[in-house]
């Protein structure tokens, strides 16, 4: 009979949230095909590759996400939370957000491609050939395309078509990695991120999904609406960066400041926290669309976020922890040397839980400026704490100077997730006061 209750009363509390979750569903669904078919990537890399090949390549992926990112200029999370206010018009302002980050992205791809080589020996790969470099570039630019047309699918509440987008993305950069792990003798880093691109690539195709469900609606480029929004955009992006270039910059970090080898080692274990770090990040992200479409009061949206993120990251650490080692062997017996440093990592998971939340209520309040310098604070905590870790004690020094900014962080943005979470509450109660 309890668990029976219990069960009900879960189904009563989740019930409110159903669109909530089933979009955050699609976005842990996302996360979860991507790795679990990422650990295959890396697995095919690790037994194919060099570890030297494996480190530039990890590295050059990372710098491929962070510039992708960046060349998103916000648009991405600016159409989250726009396309739900929006009747008509979505898939022309779609469209001139996405020819914007593909162009964007091209050049930061490009100039990095270039001038990276010139800073670090290991990073000398990315432009060996100007094949190698258009490589990277092109990857680059469609990463930008691929995070904007996934945020506003999730802004259009088509979770499932974004998952879609990231199965052949995951799929089809496998199965080109393992092409390339047949036919071709002693690969290197290049071909590791030229598949990745080519997967990117072929995962476009749902764009034609997109379209198509518009019916007569305009598809061309409205550049004039994206122009005026273009303040908010820049906002978003400055708190995208903030809060996504410690993640994608650290395994960068690794591989200048240590060696390609120990960055192979470091980049698995990165890889496989940051599963986990998705939870909170896509629960949070989804709360913040489904607010930014409408009047109804969100603390009970975040309250309940939090809670699942907070739950589902104890869960996972307890599995985690304990089995770190077996989970690293999967891919080599040489990787295990990061046994230590994934354990660390996987703490982390809570302290981002509060990150992530506070970004996302200061994205609903539109308080993104207030919000601006702390998120920038914490990244240059999270990342100074990985170098002087790196330089004083390794890899486990990494994580423990990435774990310790990141707390550093997480006690002063606890204050205004704790008072949004509580205000609703405390309000109920002075209300009840008053009547009595």
């Amino acid at each position: 009979m309890r668990e029976g209750a219990l069960i009900e009363r879960a189904r009563a509390t989740a019930a409110p949230h159903r669109a909530l979750l089933a979009n955050a569903a699609s976005m842990v669904g996302t996360t979860g095909v991507n790795s679990l078919l990422g650990v295959a990537f890396w697995f095919v890399a690790a037994h194919h590759f060099s570890e030297a090949a494996v480190g530039v390549g990890g590295a050059a992926v990372s710098a491929m996400m962070l510039l992708g990112f960046t060349g998103t200029i916000g648009l991405g999370t600016l159409l989250m939370g726009e396309l739900p206010r929006r009747a008509e018009g979505r898939r022309a302002l779609l469209s001139a957000a996405l020819v914007a980050a593909g162009i964007a992205g091209v050049i930061l791809g490009l100039a990095f491609a270039l001038v990276a080589p010139l800073t670090s020996a290991n990073l000398e790969p990315l432009s060996s050939t100007g094949l190698a470099a258009a490589s990277f570039a092109a990857g680059t630019s469609l990463t930008s395309l691929g995070l904007v047309l996934d945020q506003s699918l999730i802004g259009l509440l088509r979770g499932g078509l974004q998952l879609s987008r990231n199965t052949i993305f995951a799929a089809v950069k496998l199965a080109a990695l393992i092409a390339i792990a047949a036919l071709v003798a002693d690969p290197s880093a290049p071909w590791i991120y030229a598949a990745w691109g080519l997967g990117l690539a072929a995962s476009l195709v749902v764009l034609i999904r997109v379209y198509r469900s518009g019916g007569n609606e305009r598809v061309g480029p409205d550049f004039a609406s994206l122009r005026r929004m273009r303040r908010s955009a820049v906002s978003h992006a400055s708190v995208n960066l903030a809060l996504e270039t410690a993640d994608l910059a650290m395994p960068i970090v690794v591989v200048m400041l240590l060696s390609a080898a120990e960055n192979a080692s470091f980049y698995i274990a990165w890889l496989i926290v940051n599963f986990l770090i998705m939870i909170p990040f896509s629960l949070s992200s989804v709360a913040y669309a489904l607010g930014s479409g409408d009047e109804t009061p969100t603390e009970d949206r975040f309250r309940f976020t939090f809670a699942v993120s907070l739950a589902l990251a104890v869960l996972a650490d307890l599995v985690l922890i304990p089995f770190a080692g077996p989970v690293l062997r999967i891919f080599g017996e040489s990787y295990d040397s990061a046994t230590t440093t994934l354990r660390i990592l996987a703490l982390g998971v809570f302290p981002l839980t509060i990150k992530t939340h506070y970004v996302a209520i200061h994205r609903v309040r539109r308080t993104l400026r207030r919000a601006m310098p702390i998120a920038w604070a914490g990244t240059a905590l999270e990342l100074g704490g990985g170098a002087l870790g790196a330089a004083l004690g390794g890899l486990s020094g990494v994580a423990w100077g990435w774990l310790a900014g990141l707390l550093i962080e997480a006690a002063v943005m606890g204050g205004d997730v704790t008072r949004a979470l509580a205000l609703p509450r405390r309000a109920a109660a002075v209300g009840s006061g008053a009547g009595r």
